[in-house]
């Protein structure tokens, strides 16, 4: 799933579900970073191989690149973000735009992990456990449409929430 939305479905569930504990920029840059790969791979090679970032070590190495400086370019973010909401909008859709490290770490973390998870479920070069493993026993653990029905049933119901507790919180 090379930077496709249905990565960013889980992550939008945990961010409802611990909204002051995951940062979801941090989630989705983490996503970024590791896709980054197969997309270089593709352009130079003309095959989107999935290669050190698509294993553990490489996925948290992305996270821990994703909690900073990517911690700052995600507030900065935000920022903007909010600048081009009007008043009415801000109000749905305006958020904090300070990120700590412990949201930065637990969302990028998430994010590395769950993006690793859903690609070695899919693509059979996915080597998740390397070096101690150089194969991808999990492969079609799941099928690709599976794949996609849970990531857009956990970004609805992330929605669904965040939605929920929105009209909480106004009223």
């Amino acid at each position: 799933m090379p930077i496709t939305p249905f990565h960013f479905g889980p992550g939008a569930f945990l961010k409802a579900i611990a909204p002051r504990q995951v940062s979801w920029t941090a989630f989705a840059l983490a996503n970024g970073l590791i896709d980054l790969e197969p997309i270089l791979l593709f352009l130079f090679t003309g095959e989107p191989a999935h290669r050190f970032f698509h294993t553990l070590p490489g996925a948290t190495l992305a996270a821990l690149a994703a909690v900073w400086p990517g911690r700052i370019a995600c507030a900065s973010w935000l920022r903007f973000w909010n600048r081009q909401l009007s008043p009415a909008q801000a109000r749905w859709l305006g958020c904090e735009p300070s990120i700590n490290t412990r949201q930065a770490l637990v969302g990028a973390l998430l994010g590395a992990w769950s993006h690793l998870i859903l690609d070695m479920a899919m693509h059979v070069d996915v080597r998740p456990l390397w070096p101690a493993i150089g194969t991808n026993p999990w492969h079609g653990w799941m099928s690709v449409d599976g794949l996609h029905v849970l990531c857009t049933a956990a970004a609805l119901a992330g929605l669904a929430l965040w939605g929920a507790l929105k009209l909480v919180k106004r009223s």
